[in-house]
């Protein structure tokens, strides 16, 4: 078992609730606006919150905002790895606000605390987010071999850019993630396929793994920074393959996709690897496979049905991709698929 225990709820998830397992999973939320009753539904999906032994702090959600509601608490000193899979995000910390959006693809923001301010989530009514938040303690990162409360093999803040950004109060980052780190948060935020006994390490080890990913990035530069002209061709090609028909299914001809965005194969190529960490037809595969999922949850379309979406002829073989990437069947995202609510008048 994690320290604090297991915390998951199905929808719906009371006010009186969400307190209690954010109180229990180390975190506070003493204030709202409105003001609510204890019994008032607040979200409709899946909500995990709990303390792992690594001393990392693991906020798991799936689930759909019923009100419009800002809730807002101290946060302590520590830093903030949190990967947005789907939704749109409005946070502050003191008089600094972060507006991010993961409508078109997956956001990794990190953010730091050196002392307690205020935090605030001003939530949407009807605005589904799929996420994982990680807490890291100021003392996870001290370098000290693991004496003060993190891991032995946790990952240790060197001198360069990763120490200066966790020492500045405020800094933040707004990554891509990558493909791995994407697919861990996708397990996180669905059931958890192990035995109960194995539960504490299959959540610990894909934290670590998420984290670990996380701050080297901060430490790494891009090698070759994409210009604002090559950034400008990347959203063109991709909006391109945004735009084919779901049922035109002719292969992938990478020369018309270059054309369109006024470039060569091997731009292309070179700009899909820069840009997205993938190929161009991974990162088909993936969108693809994205547009089976939302279906799955939200139309309650067949399996067959998301299968001939994500480009497979096979079920079976679409299956077996499916838990690949999400970490559960399709039969189960569809069967656990949640509801919006009736006057959702966002996504």
């Amino acid at each position: 078992m994690t320290d604090g225990g297991v915390m998951e709820t199905e929808s719906p998830l009371r006010w009186r609730d969400l307190v209690a397992r954010g109180n229990r999973g180390g975190e506070a939320l003493p204030a709202i606006v409105p003001s609510l009753d204890p019994d008032d539904i607040v979200l409709r999906g899946r909500f995990r919150m709990e303390m792992l032994r690594s001393g990392l702090s693991l906020h798991a959600t799936d689930a759909v905002d019923l009100r419009d509601m800002t809730t807002a608490a101290a946060a302590g000193a520590g830093l903030t790895v949190a990967l947005f899979l789907r939704g749109e995000v409005d946070i502050s910390l003191g008089e600094r606000r972060y507006a991010l959006s993961a409508a078109r693809e997956p956001v990794l923001f990190l953010l730091s605390r050196t002392e307690e301010d205020r935090f605030q989530r001003r939530a949407m009514r009807g605005n589904r987010v799929r996420k994982i938040t990680l807490g890291l303690p100021p003392d996870w990162l001290d370098g000290d071999g693991g004496h003060g409360g993190g891991p032995a093999c946790a990952p240790v803040a060197g001198e360069g850019g990763l120490r200066r950004f966790c020492r500045t109060h405020g800094a933040s980052m707004v990554l891509r993630p990558t493909a791995r780190q994407v697919a861990l948060a996708e397990r996180l935020t669905g059931p958890i396929a192990c035995p109960p006994m194995l539960e504490s390490l299959y959540l610990e080890s894909h934290a670590l793994e998420i984290v670990a990913e996380a701050l080297g990035m901060v430490d790494m530069p891009a090698a070759h920074p994409l210009s604002s002209r090559d950034r400008a061709r990347l959203r063109i090609a991709c909006e391109y393959l945004e735009s084919r028909d779901p049922d035109d299914d002719a292969p992938l001809r990478l020369e018309v996709v270059a054309r369109h965005a006024g470039m060569s194969v091997s731009t292309l190529h070179r700009l899909f690897r820069a840009g997205h960490g993938m190929s161009v037809f991974e990162y088909e595969r993936a969108r693809r496979m994205e547009r089976a999922r939302t279906a799955l949850e939200c139309e309650g379309v067949s399996v067959t049905e998301a299968a001939y979406l994500a480009g497979y002829s096979s079920p079976a073989n679409f299956a077996t991709a499916f838990k690949r990437r999400f970490g559960r069947c399709p039969r189960e995202v569809r069967a656990a698929r949640i509801a919006l609510p009736p006057a959702a008048g966002r996504s």
